[in-house]
């Protein structure tokens, strides 16, 4: 089966409208051609009324006649013809149609386009039939008889009155439409701007706010969101000062820690107080790699700036990749099949792009066992670098957390086996700071596969 899109709000609020105006206008042109009709025939009762008491009063109608009196002749009176019909059978009224009745009168019309106007006698069992005379006629000249008939058109059924009416008709929805449709455009508008507002808000310009033209209530919506978008950054702002501020303060006193150690090991032969020495200093390097990590990770969430675009240069790809395998010593210990196209070039802050590198092959050197695959190829609309390690894997339920701060997939504080569980947050972020995107799945044949998407587009 067929699933159609599924219509925007305001799709479909136009199709609702134009469905309704045309419902109303069919409807509103039923209505006033039934009101026309209903008003001619009303005109022509109050006219054959006259005609009808002016007979009753020179009696030339009497009412309680005999039957055998009456006849079926036509008789000519003032430009109409008025003649009985006798209710032995349905009334020979031809073609005519019923257009309607008035006081009690009915009015027919034929095939001549005439009318005729019916007055029952039920005591007499007939009708007295008032109907309209030829208004014009021609006499039977040579001429007139070899004329051509006018060609018959679809317009010429119709006269100039009934343009008229369609023609109100039509100006008077346009109105309805034209007052209806520019509200409705104008606030498609607005509520389309917010979207965009938001939606750059959602991608990390924290400076980018609502206008204050909005029509009511758009406007108080505006606001509410220029409102929370200030709290955001300024909460934004407190945590990166904090997050950068307490790193610097706490590397004063562990440099006083390290060189009291390096004083106390120098004149200290006890071997199990030099172990121990050793591993207090060994401390003090996680917590110094743990500060860089903090430091590196606040950076990449801080607010983007128009300066941090002038960064950007033109890298390319596969000597880059290659210059940081080779300053990680990663093929010291694993190794290392590439799948690289060399022509591939992506303009960016290399920064982001060596954080984002550097983070991955780290984390597979730690997780694989012997060895680790990286691709690099074009995609329709985006580059495409893959890194692979022949590692355990993912456990399921932690592929959604595996970006996310401190988030270990084992809770030792190892170095070797758990890392500082900040690696894999800042290539995440390395990367959503280069408008890409990075996911992560299980190798069919074990292990981890982190899938990261350069746009080009």
């Amino acid at each position: 089966m067929i699933k159609l899109p599924s219509l925007s709000l305001f799709t479909r609020l136009y199709l609702t409208i134009i469905v309704a105006v045309v419902f109303s206008g069919t409807i509103s042109f039923i209505l006033l051609e039934k009101l026309k009709i209903q008003t001619a025939v009303a005109d022509y009762v109050f006219f054959t009324d006259h005609i009808y008491h002016n007979l009753l009063e020179q009696k030339k109608v009497v009412l309680d006649s005999d039957l055998k009196e009456l006849n079926e002749d036509v008789h000519d009176i003032k430009d109409m013809m008025m003649s009985w019909q006798i209710k032995l059978s349905p009334p020979p009224y031809g073609d005519s149609i019923l257009l309607g009745s008035a006081r009690d009168v009915e009015v027919y019309m034929n095939t001549s386009e005439q009318y005729l106007a019916i007055y029952e006698f039920p005591k007499l069992d007939a009708w007295l039939v008032i109907s309209e005379n030829n208004l014009f006629s021609f006499d039977e000249d040579e001429d007139f008889e070899h004329k051509e008939p006018l060609e018959e058109t679809f317009f010429s059924q119709y006269s100039f009155h009934d343009y008229t009416e369609v023609t109100l008709l039509l100006t008077i929805l346009v109105s309805v439409v034209g007052g209806i449709y520019w509200p409705i455009k104008i606030i498609q508008n607005q509520i389309e701007s917010l979207i965009e507002i938001q939606q750059e808000f959602g991608k990390g310009n924290m400076r980018v706010r609502a206008h204050d033209d909005f029509s009511k209530p758009l406007n108080e919506l505006a606001d509410s969101f220029n409102s929370m978008a200030n709290s955001i950054m300024d909460t934004v702002n407190e945590n990166q000062i904090f997050a950068q501020a307490v790193p610097h303060e706490v590397r004063t006193p562990l440099s006083r820690i390290q060189l009291a150690v390096g004083l106390l090991s120098r004149n200290n032969h006890d071997k199990q107080q030099l172990e121990l020495l050793g591993n207090i200093d060994t401390y003090i390097d996680d917590m110094s790699e743990l500060i860089r990590q903090v430091v590196a990770f606040s950076k990449l969430n801080t607010v983007k700036n128009d300066t941090e675009f002038s960064l950007d240069t033109l890298v390319e790809l596969t000597p880059f990749i290659e210059a940081r395998l080779k300053l990680l010593k990663c093929e010291e210990k694993h190794v290392i099949t590439r799948h690289l196209d060399h022509t591939l070039t992506f303009k960016t802050n290399p920064a982001y792009l060596r954080l984002l590198l550097d983070n991955l092959f780290k984390n597979a050197s730690i997780h694989a066992k012997s060895h680790i695959t990286i691709s690099l190829s074009k995609q329709e609309s985006h580059i495409e670098l893959i890194v692979e390690d022949d590692g355990a894997g993912i456990p399921s339920g932690h592929i959604d957390t595996i970006f996310i701060p401190f988030a270990r997939l084992d809770q030792s504080r190892n170095r070797k086996t758990g890392g500082l569980g900040l690696g894999l947050s800042i290539a995440s972020a390395a990367c959503k700071r280069m408008n890409s995107q990075i996911t992560v799945e299980n190798r069919a044949a074990g292990g981890a596969k982190f899938i990261c998407r350069f746009n080009i587009v």
